[in-house]
């Protein structure tokens, strides 16, 4: 799994994605969740489950400064980063 992939975004290309919809469906939410916890460990990676509307798209990584968007914007770019 690439680093930038999270649950949602897995969620969200499941349908376009036979194989990995039917990874997925055979072993049930909480047991992918449950692996995806134990390779993050195995691997010293850090696992960060957010709240399904927490606004991260909204939220810059570098300043942490939050601002509000348009639908058909997906990713902020801070102005210390322009």
């Amino acid at each position: 799994m690439r680093p930038r992939d999270d649950v949602s975004s897995l969620a969200e290309r499941a349908p376009r994605h036979h194989k990995l919809a039917s990874a997925i469906a055979d072993c049930g939410f909480y047991e992918f969740k449950r692996q995806l916890t134990y390779k993050c460990e195995w691997y010293g990676s850090k696992l960060v489950i957010a709240d399904k509307f927490y606004p991260s798209s909204h939220i810059s990584s570098n300043c942490g400064h939050q601002q509000k968007m348009p639908l058909h914007l997906r990713i902020y770019v801070s102005a210390a980063l322009r």
